[in-house]
C-alpha cells in the first residue's frame, strides 16, 4: 500500500505528445498545424461579446425590442 503512489506515478499518461510520436503526427494530419503552434500565444484573438460592446454584434432593430437595462439581459449577454 505504501508503494502504490510510486507505481501510479509511473503509469500516469502525459497529456502532451512529443515530436516523433504517432499522436503528434495524427494531430498534424487532422488540423494541419503542429501541436505546439499556439505555444507562444499570449491572448485569445477573438473578440468576445460583453455587456460593454454588445451593440457591435447585435443589430439595432433587435436591440430596440429588448430592455437592455435589466439583469436578465446582462445575464443573457454573459452566457
Amino acid at each position: 500500500m505504501l508503494a502504490l503512489p510510486f507505481y501510479m506515478s509511473k503509469r500516469k499518461e502525459i497529456p502532451e505528445p512529443k515530436k516523433g510520436q504517432s499522436e503528434w503526427e495524427l494531430f498534424e494530419e487532422m488540423f494541419g498545424k503542429s501541436w505546439d503552434s499556439y505555444k507562444n500565444l499570449k491572448f485569445d484573438p477573438e473578440e468576445k461579446i460583453t455587456e460593454f460592446n454588445y451593440e457591435k454584434f447585435i443589430h439595432e432593430d433587435i436591440l430596440a425590442t429588448m430592455d437592455t437595462d435589466t439583469e436578465d439581459f446582462k445575464d443573457y449577454i454573459k452566457l
